[in-house]
């Protein structure tokens, strides 16, 4: 194989593909890129197994000898450190990178090696805007248990394509992240996304990306991948087996309390309790609700304990006493995007609910603590 490709295109398709590079390789090649030639277009491969990109080049390069390279993903920033064009090639798993008055010699592995991509059926899919994906994506990975053991399914995203709707669903037992987004589609169904995946995915779309979004099935029916596709990368991970829980019932259940608060305001008194509440490692804040003013606890351990004060906007219901994570509610109101929030306050083992107000398509709900009365 022999290629000459600008530089900074190689170092974006690299960098995209290395997004699911492992951590820990099962197996030597999988610490590599598959990098193949041919026709005018180059082709790399990043994999784990269980989600795969394909970065395209198909501009800016030149294919004097077709053929495939599985090299080590020192092969990223070595491109990094080069500008203008480079010339790869490659004799029997041996590299020569040149460029000008630089040449760099690294060894590959067999190609033949390397994990074949998924073959998928690319048929079912709905079209949306890199931002509205990124955006569906971002406001619900985060609360996935992406590490989680004890409860395989719920370490994905829930995507449901149905009624017009692309919904997305995230919990770890303790909080749930819902947001949907009206669309133009067919009933595709749903199945649930590897979520370490997913958040890969969010990394390497662009705002002004045209995506295809959708589902390959069995020949049953049956959800095997998820795919992403535009005209720079495809983006496969297979989805998770097993029935995700059925939460939103939980996000149905009406407040006995509606609060308008300022978030911005929120966050502050939010944040400077935190430095002392986080050295208690549930991160927990008291939150003293009434029509006057809410008053935000928090004790550390060993060094005190800190008090702050706001003033809601609206207050509708009781007055109430609640003690949740901080770490939770923080996260939530950094990815809403309203000057005001709607907090809603179902009892004292019931989630509580965050919206933003008059967007009823972004939903959060976060569990209480259990906590003694003073």
């Amino acid at each position: 194989m022999n290629i000459v490709v600008d530089s900074a295109l190689l170092a974006d398709a690299l960098d995209e593909a290395s997004k699911t590079l492992p951590k820990k390789e099962i197996i030597p090649v999988m610490g590599c890129f598959l990098i193949h030639a041919a026709g005018d277009k180059l082709t790399i491969t990043g994999t784990d197994y269980r989600a795969t990109v394909q970065s395209y080049i198909e501009e800016n390069v030149q294919i004097n000898s077709a053929g495939r390279a599985a090299l080590p993903k020192v092969l990223l920033e070595i491109i990094q450190k080069i500008k203008g064009e480079v010339t790869i090639e490659v004799k029997k798993d041996q590299a020569i990178i040149s460029s000008k008055n630089k040449a760099i010699e690294i060894s590959g592995m067999d190609p033949d090696e390397y994990p074949s991509p998924p073959v998928i059926d690319n048929s079912e899919f709905i079209e949306i805007k890199g931002k509205d994906l990124k955006d569906l994506i971002r406001k619900t990975v985060f609360a996935a248990d992406i590490d989680g053991k004890s409860m395989p399914i719920i370490t994905g995203v829930h995507v449901v394509i149905q009624n017009g709707k692309l919904k997305m669903i995230a919990t770890n037992r303790h909080r749930i992240a819902r947001v949907e987004k009206d669309i133009e589609c067919a009933e595709l169904g749903s199945a649930v996304v590897e979520a370490r995946g997913i958040k890969e995915l969010q990394k390497i779309i662009n705002d002004n990306d045209e995506v295809e979004f959708g589902f390959s099935k069995s020949d049953n029916g049956d959800v095997i991948y998820a795919f992403a596709q535009t005209e720079r990368f495809t983006f496969y991970s297979r989805v998770l087996e097993g029935s995700y829980p059925e939460v939103e019932s939980l996000l149905r259940v009406s407040p006995i309390t509606e609060i308008t608060v300022e978030r911005s305001e929120l966050i502050q008194s939010l944040e400077l309790v935190l430095t002392l509440a986080r050295e208690d490692k549930n991160n927990s804040v008291t939150l003293t609700c009434s029509s006057k003013e809410i008053i935000i606890k928090g004790q550390g351990k060993e060094n005190g304990k800190a008090v702050e004060s706001i003033m809601p906007v609206t207050f509708k219901g009781e007055n109430f006493r609640i003690t949740i994570n901080a770490k939770y509610m923080l996260e939530v109101l950094g990815i809403l995007d309203m000057e005001q929030i709607s907090i809603g306050y179902r009892g004292p083992i019931n989630p509580m609910s965050i919206e933003g107000v008059n967007d009823k398509s972004n939903y959060h709900v976060i569990m209480p603590y259990k906590v003694r009365n003073d």
